[in-house]
């Protein structure tokens, strides 16, 4: 994963966080935190590559 694309993973996380605020649906709820859950997930990886290949 280059810079560019963790840099989208970021960005959908804040709109699927939004989302989390506004949304009725428990199903959808839970659908939404997976997703924020794997993307926080990718953008620590990312970066703790790249703090351990320095």
């Amino acid at each position: 994963m280059n810079e560019k694309a963790i840099h989208n993973e970021y960005d959908l996380l804040i709109g699927e966080m939004n989302r989390m605020f506004v949304t009725d649906d428990a199903a959808e709820l839970e659908v939404i935190h997976d997703y924020a859950k794997k993307r926080i997930d990718r953008i620590y990886e990312y970066h703790f590559g790249r703090l351990n290949n320095k």
